[in-house]
């Protein structure tokens, strides 16, 4: 880049150069012409006012001819009466371009190539109408070399000089304008875009400022790409190892329990069917593990086939708290319902899950005694439901991790308490199905409040 714009300055500076001698030998080649023209024109109407023999007498054709002056004078004709540089001329001049001029116009000029002296002329010509004469002044006239001798020396040495300016001036510059490039390279190369954001100086070209601002900005992006990644990737970790941890206890009490039948340990037949018994608990445990674990991954890929229908919600809810009512009598809690009678349109199973996981984690994480608010109602276009407990509570630390999948608040507790995990995971994965909203306010030993609101509501039923 840096022999480049070198390159690019000597290169525009050679040609500018060129196109400016060229301007300015155009502007003195027309300016001697003109000078010369006049002086001609001049020395004419001198000359008209001699005769031919005033011109050999007193020697003044041989003074012209001294400062290489050409004189003829021609007859209407074209003759040749006169010419201070041939004793006779023959040859007829009445074609001669600049007398044709002069006879049309009176005066009359032109650059061409004599050949009578062998050598190019600028010539003049004036007709004097009474005497039936043309006057013509000649002098030699070389044109380009004529120029070029003049300015070619002063031309050689001024773009020898000023080549070596721009050169000079041209590396500095190029110093300047690739400077900031190679600072910008630098600071990649030497932070840490995985840790670090990357910072830029200040430079004096407004045009890097939209580099540095958009290399800045994929830098913070990628870093917070970066931290997301490594998030998901611990709680992929966390994931697996809660969901061994789920699926491996309940196959250890099934391979216990079918231990202890298998080796006739127990012979009482009672004792038998209470280890079948939770045999089957511990595997429909499991068998509702995976399908919650199944659940989830359908719903973050949108693969899950949906049947949707036409519900009404505040006879679901009824069924649904009917039966968390032993769970709620083992609590001895206080559950107040407060439902509006309306119909949504979504799938039952989603609407379902979300009353039951709400309801069920209220009665599981409550204290002895406590109380349950139930709401649901609908605003506009929207179901709206919240269930509000009295308690353990949701520390603020902890509260954006609380619809993660396997999550539980109080590890101690949580052994004690029969769950999951999965079930806020799921919620949170179905009102984002039906881009709904759901919002989290919780105090610990005060209790939580969960709010749901999806945009499923039906104005009209349909008959059928």
């Amino acid at each position: 880049m840096h022999k480049k714009i070198v390159h690019s300055f000597l290169t525009t500076f050679l040609i500018t150069f060129i196109l400016g001698f060229g301007l300015l030998y155009v502007s003195l080649y027309k300016a001697s012409i003109s000078q010369d023209r006049q002086y001609l024109m001049n020395t004419v109407k001198l000359v008209k006012n001699l005769e031919i023999d005033d011109l050999n007498t007193t020697r003044l054709g041989d003074t012209f001819k001294s400062e290489d002056i050409r004189i003829t004078i021609i007859k209407r004709n074209g003759k040749v009466l006169y010419d201070n540089y041939k004793n006779r001329i023959r040859e007829k001049h009445l074609q001669r371009e600049e007398v044709k001029q002069a006879i049309a116009q009176g005066t009359g000029t032109c650059i061409r190539h004599s050949d009578t002296m062998q050598r190019s002329y600028l010539y003049v010509a004036d007709y004097e109408e009474d005497n039936q004469t043309i006057v013509r002044l000649a002098m030699p006239f070389d044109g380009l070399s004529q120029s070029i001798s003049i300015l070619l020396a002063p031309f050689l040495f001024s773009i020898a000089v000023s080549f070596m300016v721009v050169f000079v001036l041209s590396k500095k510059m190029a110093n300047e304008i690739v400077e900031p490039f190679k600072d910008i390279t630098n600071t990649i190369n030497s932070t840490d875009i995985s840790k670090e954001v990357l910072s830029f100086h200040k430079y004096n070209y407004p045009e890097l400022y939209g580099i540095t601002d958009a290399l800045t900005k994929m830098s913070e992006e990628n870093k917070k790409y970066l931290e997301r990644l490594e998030k998901e990737k611990k709680v992929r970790q966390e994931f697996f190892s809660n969901a061994s941890h789920e699926l491996k206890t309940p196959l250890t009490s099934i391979r216990g329990y079918t231990e202890l039948i298998r080796s006739h340990t127990i012979q009482d037949s009672a004792q038998i069917d209470t280890c079948l018994d939770c045999v089957l608990k511990e595997s429909d445990h499991m068998t509702q593990l995976i399908n919650d674990i199944l659940t989830i991954s359908k719903l973050e890929t949108e693969e899950m086939q949906v049947t949707y229908s036409h519900i009404q919600v505040k006879k679901l809810l009824d069924s649904v708290v009917e039966t968390l009512k032993p769970q709620i009598e083992a609590m001895h809690l206080n559950v107040y319902v407060n439902a509006t009678e309306f119909t949504v349109f979504a799938s039952l199973d989603h609407i379902k899950g979300i009353f039951y996981n709400l309801i069920s984690n209220a009665i599981k994480y409550n204290k002895q005694n406590g109380r349950i608010d139930v709401v649901l109602k609908k605003n506009q276009k929207n179901m709206y439901f919240s269930v509000e407990d009295t308690g353990v509570g949701i520390a603020q630390e902890e509260q954006s991790r609380i619809f993660q999948r396997f999550y539980r608040v109080d590890k101690q507790r949580s052994k004690t308490i029969p769950g999951t995990g999965l079930g806020l995971s799921i919620v949170k994965h179905v009102v984002y199905y039906y881009q709904g909203k759901i919002h989290l306010t919780s105090k610990e030993d005060v209790g939580t409040k969960i709010t749901v609101e999806l945009p499923i509501i039906v104005k009209e039923i349909p008959e059928n």
